[in-house]
């Protein structure tokens, strides 16, 4: 498992010079394209200081309230991607707002940055139907398949295996968007996830401590720790809580895939 820390694109200049002064990397982030377009001296940094990328398109940023051209917002998108692809980045993820302008829609636009690179991952919502999640993992050129993993949408805790088992025997990886509940990554090997929550919680001047594969709140006091230290101090907890699931679920995969396969040769 690799969960990909994201909300990378401003104020993080205190967390990359720490990790430069320990000559050490981010191993896994995610940056949003819709932020980090026209950007390219944030970008070239997040390169520099992070082992493996991916990148989002942005669509969660339209759902709340931002409007764009959905065409030209899309071939701009395939543009950055093509100036800026490289071996660092695994994928890129589709234009998935599906509850904003339709699947077909959508499909018109995957077609788009298509052009661009195999490595579009397309993401899986309860109304496109548990065919086209089969589909998607059968026919999807790159390796990855994207799903939802926020609170009330579209799968449900107990169904996660169902989804990650089926794409491992179409030889694709799960990425489940937003999964950062300890509950379900306990019980769930995904392949990718990512969080931003290690921001967001210092919004409220909270700070999460990872140990032995829990999370404890510490509450700080915003007089004397400002929001840019508290920022830094929950980005390396959640760095500590990557490498933990990433140890826990090492061999998850291939280990299910080679009992897999002995159950199909015995059939």
């Amino acid at each position: 498992m690799k969960i990909f820390l994201s909300a990378l694109e401003a104020r993080m200049e205190n967390v990359w010079d720490t990790l430069e002064s320990q000559k050490e990397l981010l191993d896994y982030g995610l940056v949003s394209y819709f932020y980090i377009r026209g950007k390219d001296k944030n970008f070239s940094r997040i390169q520099r200081n992070t082992k493996e990328i991916l990148v989002d398109s942005g669509a969660h940023s339209f759902q709340k309230g931002k409007k764009v051209e959905w065409e030209e917002y899309t071939r701009e998108y395939a543009e950055w991607i093509k100036k800026n692809d490289s071996d660092k980045i695994l994928g890129y993820f589709e234009m998935d707002v599906d509850n904003i302008i339709g699947y077909e829609k959508v499909l018109e636009l995957r077609k788009i940055l298509l052009e661009a690179t195999d490595k579009i991952i397309p993401v899986w919502h309860k109304n496109r139907g548990i065919d086209e999640f089969k589909k998607m993992c059968k026919e999807t050129k790159g390796e990855i398949i994207g799903i939802t993993g926020f609170r009330n949408e579209d799968i449900k805790d107990d169904q996660y295996h169902m989804f990650l088992k089926y794409a491992w025997q179409q030889s694709k990886k799960l990425h489940c968007l937003g999964m950062t509940r300890i509950k379900v990554l306990n019980e769930v090997p995904f392949d990718y996830t990512d969080s931003s929550s290690w921001r967001q919680t210092a919004i409220y001047g909270t700070v999460k401590r990872f140990s032995n594969g829990k999370f404890k709140d510490l509450k700080m006091p915003k007089r004397k720790f400002g929001h840019l230290e508290l920022v830094h101090y929950n980005f390396f907890e959640y760095r500590k809580m990557s490498k933990y699931f990433e140890r826990k679920w090492k061999n998850a995969r291939s280990k299910y895939l080679e009992e897999y396969n002995k159950c199909k040769k015995e059939k």
